[in-house]
C-alpha cells in the first residue's frame, strides 16, 4: 500500500545539522554491520553518470531471479522524468521499474523511496513514496532529504526482509565532496543497509582508470570500506590491454578489479540515462521511419521503447534546432514535464516549420499526455500549476480544451478502442493496458472520446479519453504505455504499410530475451553472486 508522504517529516533543522542527524540515523539501531540473518545486499556505485549501473542492477537482478533467488532493486533517490506507475498507483523512477521487472518482483514505490522530477530553473517536484510532496528549489530540498532519511532506512529495512537478495544502485558519483554529508543514496546507503559495493567505470567515456582511483581516494576511510570490487563497462576490444591498469590500480588501492563488461551493443533495452536523447535506428531496408520530437523537458520516452529492436521500424528523436530529411510515417508528440512551456519553444525552433508543412500534406501525428495536451486548441492553467500563463493557444489540431489541476491522477488503467475513431483498431475487443501519470483534465468540444478507460484492479469505468481528427490520421490519448500492446503496435504500424521486415517476437518476448541475455553477461563481467 502507498503510504502517505507527509508522514512523520521531521520538523526543519538548522543548517550543519545534516551530518549529525545522518550519523545519527546510521547508529540508531547498528546499521553499519549487515544482518547475517538478513538478505544478502549487494550495490553498484559509480564514477559518474551514465556509467551503466542500472543496468548492471537490472543485470544482477535477473542473473538471481535466473537462479531461483527472490531478489529485490532499490535506489534510495533518483532523479528522472522518465516514470513508471505501480500497481496501487504511486510513481517510481522508469530504471527501477525495469530492474523490477528482471527480478521478476512486482513494482513497488519502497524500491525507489525519492523520485525528483526536474522542472527546471532549479525546481524539481519530490514524489515520496510514489505520492507528490511538493515542488522544491535546490536549498529547499537539501533540508527535506536529511529530513527524510530516517523515513528511507526505515522503510529499506523493512521492504527488504522478505528477500533473498537485494541489488541497490547509487546515483552519480559518490566523490561529489561538497555534498558528501549529504548523502543519502551512495556511500552512505551502503554502510545503513550493510552492502557490498562494485564501483563502475566508464571506459567509453575516457579516463576510466583516473575515475576509478579519483572517486575511491576522495572518499573517506569509512566509505572506502564499503567498496570490495571495482569494475569497467562498456569495453571494446582486446582486454589484454587492460591488465596492466588492473594490476596498477589494485595495488594503489587494494581493491580488486572483479571484472570487465563488453559494449551491449545493439541489445534492445531501454536507455538508463534520462537526459540522453540518442538517435535509433534499426536495420532493415526501407523501414517505417517514426519521429519523436524531443522537447527540452521530454519524459516518459519509454513509449517508444516497443518499437526498438523491430527490424521494421526506425526511430529517431528530433531535436527542436533540426528539420528531418526524406520522407517520415509518423510523428510523436510525446510526453514533457513543462507542456507550455516545450509548446513555445516548438513554435520558435526550426522543427515548428517543418512540421507545419508535415501536417498540411496530411503527414500522421499522435500525441501522448503532455503531446496530447498540446494539440488541444486551449491550454488552461488557472491555479498556475505547470507554468505563470494561465491561459495559452494549443496547437488546435483535435477539438477540445485541456485544463490543469493542482490533483495528480497516478494510476493503472485498462481500455478499449471506441468503434468509429481510429481507423486501424475500431471496434477491436482487445483490451489495452496503461498508466496515467498527469496535471491535465481535457474538456471535448462535442463528440466522444476514442478510448473507454477502466480502473486497472476494480474495473470500475473512469471514463472516455483521447480524440481523433476526421480522417483518423492525428490522434492522441493522456495514457502512456499503449503501444506495449502488442496487437495495438502491430496494426498502427501496418496501416501506414506493409513492413519490410518484422520481428516474430512480441516486445515483451524481445524484452525478456535481452534481461536474460544481459543477466548472463553481467554475470560473466561481475560473478558477484559468487563472491564471499
Amino acid at each position: 500500500m502507498v503510504r502517505d508522504p507527509r508522514r512523520r517529516i521531521p520538523a526543519k533543522r538548522k543548517s550543519g545539522d545534516a551530518a549529525k542527524l545522518l550519523t545519527k540515523t546510521a547508529q540508531a539501531g547498528g546499521w553499519t554491520l549487515r544482518n547475517p540473518s538478513g538478505p544478502r545486499r549487494l550495490m553498484v556505485l559509480g564514477t559518474g553518470s551514465g556509467v551503466g549501473k542500472s543496468l548492471v542492477v537490472a543485470g544482477l537482478c535477473r542473473y538471481a531471479k535466473n537462479r531461483g533467488l527472490s531478489v529485490a532493486p532499490f535506489k534510495a533517490q533518483n532523479m528522472s522524468n522518465n516514470a513508471a506507475v505501480t500497481r496501487d498507483g504511486g510513481e517510481i523512477g522508469r530504471a527501477q521499474y525495469l530492474q523490477a521487472q528482471a527480478a521478476g518482483t512486482e513494482p513497488d514505490v519502497r524500491m525507489n523511496p525519492i523520485l525528483l522530477k526536474p522542472l527546471g530553473e532549479g525546481k524539481s517536484q519530490v514524489i515520496f513514496l510514489g505520492r507528490p510532496l511538493g515542488v522544491y528549489d535546490i536549498r529547499g530540498y537539501r533540508d527535506l532529504k536529511v529530513r527524510l532519511a530516517p523515513q528511507i532506512v526505515e522503510v529499506f529495512h523493512e521492504y527488504v526482509r522478505s528477500f533473498d537478495l537485494v541489488v541497490l544502485e547509487g546515483a552519480g558519483s559518490p566523490a561529489e565532496i561538497n555534498l558528501l554529508e549529504e548523502d543519502l543514496v551512495n556511500t552512505r546507503m551502503a554502510r545503513w543497509a550493510g552492502a557490498e559495493a562494485l564501483l563502475l567505470g566508464d571506459i567509453e567515456q575516457g579516463g576510466v582508470f583516473a575515475s576509478l582511483f579519483g572517486t575511491w581516494s576522495l572518499l573517506p576511510s569509512e566509505d572506502r570500506r564499503v567498496i570490495r570490487w571495482m569494475g569497467i563497462n562498456k569495453f571494446r576490444g582486446d582486454r589484454s590491454l587492460l591488465d596492466g591498469g588492473f594490476r596498477a590500480l589494485e595495488k594503489l588501492t587494494g581493491v580488486p578489479v572483479l571484472g570487465v563488461l563488453e559494449h551491449l551493443g545493439d541489445l534492445p533495452l531501454p536507455d538508463e540515462d534520462s537526459y540522453r536523447v540518442r538517435r535509433k535506428k534499426n536495420g532493415g531496408e526501407e523501414p517505417l521511419r517514426l519521429a519523436v520530437i524531443a522537447w527540452p523537458h521530454l519524459s516518459n520516452r519509454s513509449d517508444f521503447d516497443p518499437f526498438l529492436g523491430d527490424p521494421g521500424v526506425r526511430l529517431d528523436f528530433l531535436s527542436l534546432d533540426e528539420t528531418p530529411v526524406g520522407p517520415i510515417d509518423c510523428v510523436f508528440l510525446p510526453g514533457t514535464r513543462q507542456t507550455v512551456g516545450d509548446l513555445e519553444a516548438f513554435r520558435r525552433s526550426p522543427l515548428y516549420g517543418w512540421f507545419e508543412r508535415y501536417r498540411k500534406e496530411k503527414g500522421r501525428v499522435v500525441g501522448i499526455c503532455g503531446g496530447y495536451q498540446m494539440m488541444a486548441g486551449d491550454i488552461l492553467d488557472p491555479a498556475n500549476v505547470e507554468s505563470s500563463r494561465s491561459w495559452v493557444n494549443g496547437l488546435g489540431i483535435l477539438p477540445f480544451s485541456v485544463r490543469f489541476e493542482k490533483e495528480k491522477l497516478a494510476r493503472r488503467v485498462h481500455g478499449q478502442v471506441r468503434e468509429g475513431t481510429l481507423p486501424f483498431f475500431s471496434g477491436s475487443p482487445s483490451r489495452l493496458e496503461g498508466y496515467e501519470i498527469r496535471h491535465g483534465r481535457t474538456l471535448p468540444h462535442g463528440g466522444g472520446g476514442i478510448l473507454d478507460l477502466y480502473a486497472h484492479d476494480s474495473g470500475g469505468f473512469l471514463g472516455t479519453e483521447g480524440q481523433s481528427s476526421e480522417d483518423g490520421r492525428s490522434w492522441g490519448v493522456p495514457v502512456h504505455g499503449l503501444f506495449e500492446n502488442e496487437a495495438f503496435r502491430r496494426r498502427f504500424l501496418e496501416d501506414m504499410g506493409p513492413l519490410k521486415e518484422s520481428s516474430s517476437l512480441s516486445y515483451s518476448d524481445r524484452l525478456e530475451g535481452a534481461l536474460d541475455e544481459l543477466g548472463e553477461k553481467v554475470h560473466a563481467a561481475f560473478p558477484l553472486l559468487n563472491m564471499q
